[in-house]
């Protein structure tokens, strides 16, 4: 079974949390993915074509259900603590990220990106939906135009606006939000697919 696919057993009722509140306080069904996802799929919904849930569910291990329905989760909060979870390195070199949540349905993602000193993104691109960045540690240039992330510095680059290269003139950490699908289609100094997402 995957971690797309694993349930984390119910947390115990807090105190000051009514039982009746307490069983039915879960999200709407949902697929998202990431670090915080992972850590939060408590009960899997099978979900029809339309919306409407379908009675049952499937079962543990199932991923799929009749084609007409979806199997989708449902959450409830969590806290992640970043530092608990690795870098996982990208095939660009010098630059890894933690995803920490994402809607799989609309691409929308949050994750936290480093670079390392003297790397960046070699080329001027665009992206397929809002990118949102906000500094926590190091400087990282976009060459052409000259702009600077310090701590602190909050970034947005519209939908469809070229942008790049870049350059981290030092270990930089970024807190980079999407609301949707990063690109529109693979850029060519990734080789896996997976880094477009």
């Amino acid at each position: 079974m995957s971690a797309a696919d694993r349930l984390v057993p119910r947390p115990p009722r807090p105190e000051g949390v009514a039982e009746a509140e307490w069983e039915s306080n879960l999200s709407d069904p949902a697929l998202y993915g990431g670090i915080a996802a992972d850590g939060a799929r408590e009960e899997r919904v099978k979900v029809r074509a339309g919306g409407d849930v379908a009675p049952g569910g499937a079962p543990d291990g199932a991923s799929g259900g009749a084609p007409d329905s979806a199997v989708m989760f449902k959450f409830r909060e969590i806290l992640v603590q970043s530092q608990d979870h690795d870098w996982l390195d990208k095939t660009l070199d010098g630059l890894s990220h933690k995803p920490l949540w994402r809607n799989d349905e609309t691409g929308a993602s949050i994750s936290l990106v480093r670079f390392r000193a003297g790397s960046g993104i070699p080329l001027r691109h665009s992206h397929a939906s809002n990118q949102f960045m906000f500094c926590l540690s190091g400087q990282y240039r976009y060459v052409p135009t000259g702009l600077v992330l310090e701590p602190g510095s909050f970034y947005w680059n519209p939908k469809g606006c070229l942008h790049g290269p870049t350059l981290a003139e030092a270990d930089t950490v970024l807190l980079e939000v999407y609301d949707g699908p990063h690109y529109p289609t693979q850029p060519e100094w990734y080789s896996s697919p997976e880094d477009t997402i």
